[in-house]
């Protein structure tokens, strides 16, 4: 076997190599923080859903005391 043949197959072991190793530090990064970004969603989402009640429950009292609530503008057509 000649040495140019000996340096091929090795350079494509160490590059099979390399290759492997980017796979499993991609893994082993992507995963941890796919779980931080799913707690991050229900945390932001949870929020959301207390304000939109308190909110709720703020309207209520206002129309109970005979206050005038303007409309919601986020729901307004944008045109």
């Amino acid at each position: 076997m000649e040495w140019g043949t000996i340096a091929g197959m090795m350079t494509a072991f160490a590059t099979l190599l390399t290759a492997i190793g980017g796979i499993v530090v991609t893994v082993k990064v992507l995963i941890p923080n796919h779980k931080v970004n799913e707690s991050t969603h229900k945390i932001v989402n949870q929020q959301r859903t207390d304000m939109l009640r308190f909110q709720a429950a703020l309207v209520k009292t206002l129309v109970a005391h005979g206050i005038d609530v303007p409309e919601d503008q986020s729901k307004a057509d944008v045109q």
